[in-house]
């Protein structure tokens, strides 16, 4: 079978995606309920022994799981039970002879030739796992299991659904092994099958708590921190919350977001609450008394007490404009960072430039990507930095870079034993 041009390869995809969503989607009924591996009621699942039982939605399936298995070395296919055998068995015959099939069986037949994999084994030719779907991965990994404990080298697999990049589909690619899937459920199917299901927000950050707002704006020439403590104070207290003004004390550079920390004055390594936003390349950018007040809204929500406002400090610290860039890009004595899933684009975090304890930008980045945007290891990402700059309530005393520290006699506050681990 020949390369596909990418017109035919799109138009076969959205001709296989509109009938598996019509045809291959099992509904929960009250007749008829659904229950997931877990135990846990689901409204649908994925049947689509209703399309590769069929010689359309065979052929169709066949062509596009085709079109996936170009990137692999493989010529030889197995899959694990008899889910997607049909599928299998499609895929040999529309290659053209380029591929042969095994089918795993669960046990080892228990008579006759005994066997657990049936078909043209050939051990000196790598062989790709596949599957309808990977959602944890069991089966596809028992599969694999099986096939290595017979002396052959397995690739990767190739599914037509993959549920989410996280499971079983990440602990494939961790696990070093080129895996590929036709669809998305999140992003392909589910808006089709489940159209009022609300989507991931692209920028969670942007979201607001309920407020009342002022019919007057705060006044203009404010000190940032000044804004945001008047802002938590309203919100707090229930009172309706001035808009934001036109101007505040200075320029500040609010294209990238801004964000509002709240720390003890006893204690300037007790932080009490903080959070705020990010602005993307392509969304609207606030001015940064539009900045203040949001990042003040967000902050207030993460106050242990209205209380802790009348023994703290504040400060507010502008990002300038987020730019793509990749980690060589990166300098730790500069730059702020923001990274973000490419796959599942509400996990973003971000890290300040020297942070305490990380003296390299590797440590940075790895502080945004796994600690706070928690990502998994080989997920992909994409990689922002920004410029910082800090306004703190005037005559208050701050630390550096505004790092959380816990209470009690932690190791990192002792500079004897943080300063040997520093250097």
């Amino acid at each position: 079978m020949t390369s596909r041009a990418a017109p035919e390869r799109d138009a076969d995809r959205a001709a296989l995606r509109d009938l598996l969503c019509a045809d291959g989607i099992f509904r929960s009924t009250p007749d008829h309920p659904i229950v997931s591996h877990d135990g846990s009621s689901i409204a649908w699942m994925l049947d689509s022994q209703r399309i590769s039982l069929t010689a359309p939605g065979a052929a169709l399936a066949a062509r596009c799981l085709l079109d996936q298995l170009e990137g692999f070395e493989s010529t030889q296919i197995a899959t694990y039970g008899v889910t997607a055998i049909p599928l299998l068995q499609a895929c040999v015959m529309a290659s053209g002879g380029r591929h042969t099939g095994l089918v795993i069986r669960k046990a080892r037949k228990g008579y006759g030739s005994m066997k657990l994999i049936e078909g043209p084994l050939d051990r000196d030719r790598p062989v790709v796992m596949l599957d309808d779907s990977i959602a944890s991965g069991s089966s596809i990994f028992r599969g694999l299991e099986i096939l290595e404990a017979a002396g052959l080298r397995v690739e990767g697999a190739v599914v037509l659904v993959r549920f989410g990049w996280y499971g079983g589909y990440a602990r494939l690619i961790e696990r070093g092994l080129h895996v590929a899937s036709v669809f998305d459920v999140h992003t392909d199917l589910v808006p089709i099958v489940e159209p009022t299901r609300p989507r991931p927000a692209f920028n969670p950050s942007l979201a607001l708590p309920a407020v009342r707002w002022a019919d007057d704006a705060a006044p203009d020439g404010l000190h940032p921190a000044a804004l945001a403590r008047l802002v938590m104070t309203r919100h707090l207290a229930g009172e309706p919350v001035p808009r934001p003004p036109a101007r505040l004390d200075d320029d500040h550079d609010s294209a990238g977001g801004a964000w509002v920390s709240v720390r003890s004055r006893a204690n300037v390594h007790l932080r009490h609450g903080r959070d705020g936003q990010w602005i993307f390349p392509g969304e609207p950018r606030p001015t940064p008394g539009e900045a203040v007040v949001r990042a003040a809204l967000r902050t207030a929500t993460r106050l242990p007490s209205p209380r802790v406002l009348d023994d703290s400090a504040i400060a507010v610290t502008f990002f300038g404009a987020l730019e793509t860039c990749t980690v060589g890009d990166l300098d730790n004595d500069r730059y702020g960072i923001v990274v973000r899933s490419a796959e599942r684009v509400e996990r973003l975090g971000g890290a300040l430039p020297r942070m305490p304890g990380m003296t390299r930008t590797w440590a940075q980045f790895e502080h945004a990507r796994t600690r706070n945007a928690k990502l998994l290891s080989f997920e992909p990402y994409v990689l922002y930095r920004h410029t910082v700059a800090k306004a703190v309530e005037p005559g208050e005393a701050w630390q550096p870079t505004g790092v959380p520290r816990d209470d009690g006699d932690a190791w990192y506050r002792d500079p004897a034993r943080a300063g040997r681990i520093a250097a």
